[in-house]
């Protein structure tokens, strides 16, 4: 079975089919192993993302319980397969490259479009229809590749220690522990490294593909969340790539204005995002 085709409930509409991305994604696993699985159920099934049924989407329980953000995402089962490493990195991007042109919108799950009439929280592109934030990107794909849950908002994402989001973000060289919490029970635990945003060049050498990377906002609280890409990301030129869902007003390799949602956009040493980055998480170890 082809990658398209293990992976066709989650190739979205682009709202931006015009634009031509300079930059492009690559991966070093074969097909066969990293995205093994996707063709069955429940990740197979579009109407499956949610938490709730299909039929409960556009209920009005549903409205007056989430509003414009719709039903949150459901987990997804841990894999049979045990992803390591370079493979679990490359699923991982595989999962979020299959939702590259998914518009940017505050909802939860990329299958969800709310209908005419339905509460709208208004972004940049003045746009409705399908589309997540950054936070709840990341969330979702780690979810749906691998089975490990984060939390949707980017400020409890960015401080999650899998016990108590009120407790502090470890500092540079110290774990946050991630348990998966489940109906039996809290499955093994994992622990995230904390990449601290020192020496540029000193971070980015020790980023690896997948890695989550938290940018602060103009008002110094953590704002923004990023797919790293490393080896992954393919451009003209040695800049470093990164996946996310955000908004407009990040220019391509040709100046030209990279369309809002889900896209790969570059890391400048000199732009906002690299100006901006604060840590990183590392999920998958090494």
């Amino acid at each position: 079975m082809t990658a398209v085709a293990e992976l066709s409930a989650l190739q979205p509409v682009d709202v931006a089919p015009a634009y031509r991305s300079p930059y492009s994604m690559r991966f070093g696993v074969p097909a066969d192993q990293r995205l093994t699985g996707f063709d069955r159920a429940p990740w197979s099934d579009p109407s499956a993302q949610a938490s709730i049924p299909a039929e409960l989407w556009y209920a009005q329980s549903t409205r007056s319980r989430w509003g414009s953000w719709g039903p949150p995402a459901r987990r997804y089962p841990v894999p049979a397969n045990r992803f390591r490493g370079r493979v679990a990195r490359e699923r991982v991007l595989s999962v979020a490259a299959a939702l590259i042109g998914l518009d940017y919108q505050h909802h939860h799950v990329p299958a969800w479009s709310p209908p005419v009439g339905w509460p709208h929280k208004p972004v940049r592109s003045g746009l409705r229809g399908p589309g997540l934030d950054c936070s709840n990107f990341t969330s979702f794909v780690y979810s749906y590749a691998l089975g490990i849950d984060l939390p949707t908002g980017v400020a409890a994402q960015s401080e999650f220690d899998g016990r108590d989001p009120r407790t502090r973000r470890a500092a540079a060289g110290e774990s946050l522990l991630l348990r998966r919490i489940t109906l039996r029970g809290a499955a093994p635990s994992r622990r995230i490294a904390v990449l601290t945003a020192t020496d540029h060049d000193a971070f980015v050498a020790q980023l690896q593909p997948a890695d989550i990377v938290y940018i602060r906002s103009d008002a110094g609280v953590v704002s923004h969340a990023v797919l790293w890409l490393g080896a992954c990301g393919v451009g003209p030129t040695a800049t470093p790539l990164v996946l996310d869902a955000g908004g407009s007003g990040r220019m391509d390799f040709h100046r030209v204005d990279i369309p809002a949602g889900v896209r790969i956009r570059p890391y400048r040493a000199s732009g906002w995002y690299a100006r901006n980055t604060v840590f990183a998480h590392r999920i998958i170890p090494d």
